[in-house]
């Protein structure tokens, strides 16, 4: 039985992972004439924590899976804090994005 098989987010999670980590991975390169943006290293920073989350319920389920002394609440306490988390940054974009889609139709 599959929990997620009709969720968007099952279905690409691997992507979404690969995405997340390139994310929060990344090096940003500026220049000395260039100034840094705080904005781009709170965004970044979040992606990172939220990446961060997701690796440690993945760690956390495989130990369970696997027999070790993890206590069942915890697992899921640290799943619940992970979806929450995602859902958060997932919402986080989506505003960002009919920000700049109302700053776009703005006609000068």
């Amino acid at each position: 039985m599959q929990l997620h098989s009709h969720d968007l987010f099952s279905r690409h999670q691997e992507r979404v992972y690969q995405m997340m980590d390139q994310l929060a991975n990344r090096e940003q390169v500026t220049s000395q004439n260039e100034p840094k943006s705080p904005f781009a290293d709170l965004m970044t920073a979040g992606i990172g924590r939220v990446n961060s989350m997701q690796h440690d319920s993945h760690e956390m389920i495989e130990k369970l899976l696997s027999g070790d002394d993890v206590n069942q609440a915890e697992v899921f306490t640290s799943i619940q804090k992970a979806d929450m988390s995602f859902r958060m940054l997932v919402q986080i974009r989506n505003k960002l994005m009919q920000a700049y889609e109302e700053i776009n139709s703005i006609r000068v």
